[in-house]
């Protein structure tokens, strides 16, 4: 990665001060509008696959995240009331969200390369019980975006500009 590839952090969520803290990257061979296309259509995140999740667009169009979107966001047992706020066409998406008494913290960025794009992903939760959780649940949200990332991968959008 490099060094442009960094995450702006809002101090509170940043990871020095996080309980856990994720990171994922891939490279997608497609064109950054493509891989965020797919990226800000969150209805069509559970059709990827995704099992036991859902997403629901609260403002806006109902179809794609923008910045101030509000959105409702269920992964299996969670369920997490986020709004975006750092979105930055084709670049930058990152969205902080509220499960319980657990703040989180999710951004995307999109890097071209000469093979397609570099994908980061990261994440910070602090708060609540995140003390405790994050010996199991690091593990659990790791994999869980590697399959996203997998998945972004497969999507039609992204296919069709190889």
């Amino acid at each position: 990665m490099t060094t442009s590839m960094e995450i702006h952090w809002p101090e509170y969520y940043h990871p020095k001060h996080a309980q856990l803290h994720v990171r994922n990257e891939t490279l997608i061979p497609a064109h950054a509008d493509a891989i965020w296309s797919s990226l800000t259509h969150a209805p069509c995140w559970p059709q990827w696959g995704r099992a036991q999740t859902s997403v629901q667009i609260l403002n806006g169009d109902g179809i794609e995240l923008h910045k101030g979107t509000i959105f409702s966001w269920r992964a299996r047992t969670l369920h997490f009331d986020c709004t975006v706020v750092e979105f930055i066409p084709n670049q930058r998406l990152a969205w902080k969200g509220k499960c319980g008494d657990v703040d989180m913290y999710h951004a995307w960025l999109i890097e071209p390369t000469d093979e397609g794009c570099m994908i980061l992903t990261e994440s910070t939760q602090r708060g609540g019980m995140t003390w405790l959780t994050k010996f199991f649940n690091s593990r659990n949200i790791n994999s869980y975006h590697r399959r996203w990332l997998e998945e972004l991968k497969k999507q039609p959008e992204c296919k069709k500009h190889r």
